[in-house]
């Protein structure tokens, strides 16, 4: 039997098997030249792939009765396409055992649009040459589109920074539609002589609410470590009080003891030793007529002690006015100026530096953090420290240039009392 005699649904469907096994061919073939593998296989498959092509253009050809006839025997037209199809089906075969031990281009591209980081390279003209599936998806999430021009895509990126991220020329930080935070870094390089740009977006969400986290935690903390040590400050004044308060009873004690040996002395004057009862007399008497306070019980040593405690280094230059009435302003000046450096300057040293004119003290604070951007308005600490040095008599001004300094000036003797 000759392919001429066989009916017309017959032929059609060696026309189609032979349709099937030509596009398997092509398909073989166009892998392998993608896979690089240009050797005898791919000979072979080209010239099966002709021989098949033969064999369908005479098959097309005689049902458009271009031909008279076709007097092949149809077992040889089948035997040919079947060793053909097998041909093809062992070539697919042999190309993906081939791809699961080797690296194609098409293997790095699957892998590049698997990747969870987004991936852009484009040259300098902004031309994409690689955007995996990531950072399309980053690109439409923020902007609605794909990325067409890489360089419009990166300068759209860097404005939309956020506000709190570290800003430079090769790095931003964005919020994509989905509230997700990603970090993007460009880097350039060099390609073949050609100048290349790398884009790479990670997803750092977790990391940026982390960091959210700690710093309130931080915060917090540090709330909570200035209640400790003022807490601590506390106990230690109390602790003061209560040495003093036992100085004061041995005192007390030392006085009721002189009197009874006086009293003895009166009723019996050779009973007691006359030159040590008057030593003790003069002992019990130079305390009581000396009433300058010790330097651990001026409130400057506990406003120095409060700055210790803090982590902020406390320099007085000369001497602090020693006068009663100026003592609690000296110390509310310290303590407002070390306050406002651990609050809003994140400074760790105070200097106090202290002149005297003949009528005066100045006193002028500043820190080493850094200063406001313009004038403030004296309120809060500020504004209650400025009441109380004008009732002390004197007078408080805020100088801004060149350096931010609390200058306060304060009168000598008895102009404070007001």
């Amino acid at each position: 039997m000759t392919y001429t005699s066989l009916p017309e649904l017959q032929r059609g469907c060696l026309l189609a098997f032979a349709t099937v096994i030509l596009i398997m061919f092509i398909y073989c073939i166009i892998r392998m030249f993608d896979a690089g593998r240009r050797n005898a296989y791919l000979v072979c498959t080209c010239l099966a792939a002709a021989l098949t092509f033969a064999f369908y253009q005479g098959m097309v050809m005689y049902q458009q009765e271009d031909l008279p006839s076709f007097g092949v025997p149809v077992w040889i037209i089948v035997c040919v396409l079947t060793v053909m199809f097998l041909y093809c089906a062992y070539m697919m075969y042999n190309i993906v055992l081939w791809q699961k031990s080797n690296i194609t281009s098409m293997s790095v591209k699957e892998a590049f649009d698997k990747l969870p980081a987004g991936i852009a390279y484009y040259t300098e003209g902004g031309v994409p040459v690689m955007v995996n599936g990531a950072m399309q998806e980053l690109s439409q999430s923020i902007f609605g589109g794909n990325v067409v021009d890489a360089l419009e895509f990166w300068e759209k990126i860097k404005s939309h920074d956020i506000e709190d991220s570290v800003r430079d020329d090769n790095s931003a930080m964005v919020r994509a539609g989905d509230n997700r935070i990603y970090s993007i870094k460009r880097r350039a390089m060099q390609v073949r002589g050609v100048n290349v740009y790398e884009l790479i977006a990670a997803d750092i969400s977790r990391e940026y609410e982390l960091k959210r986290e700690l710093e309130a935690k931080r915060d917090k903390a540090r709330v909570l470590n200035t209640r400790l040590k003022a807490l601590m400050e506390t106990l230690e004044y109390v602790s003061m009080s209560r040495e003093l308060l036992k100085l004061k009873t041995s005192l007390h004690d030392n006085i009721g003891q002189s009197i009874l040996i006086a009293k003895r002395y009166l009723y019996a004057p050779d009973s007691v030793d006359k030159k040590r009862m008057l030593e003790f007399w003069k002992d019990n008497v130079r305390h009581l007529v000396n009433d300058e306070p010790e330097e651990w019980e001026l409130p400057y040593y506990v406003i120095s002690k409060e700055a210790d405690l803090l982590g902020i280094r406390l320099n007085i230059i000369g001497e602090l006015p020693r006068e009663r009435e100026l003592i609690p302003v000296v110390d509310a000046a310290v303590s407002a100026q070390v306050s406002n450096t651990l609050k809003h300057t994140d400074g760790t040293e105070v200097t106090v530096a202290v002149s005297e004119t003949e009528d005066d003290y100045v006193l002028s604070l500043k820190n080493d953090g850094e200063a406001p951007q313009g004038e403030i308005e004296p309120q809060g600490g500020l504004g209650n420290l400025r009441g109380e040095v004008e009732a002390a008599g004197g007078s408080m001004e805020i100088v801004y240039s060149p350096d931010f300094i609390l200058k306060i000036t304060l009168p000598k003797g008895e102009r404070n009392v007001i």
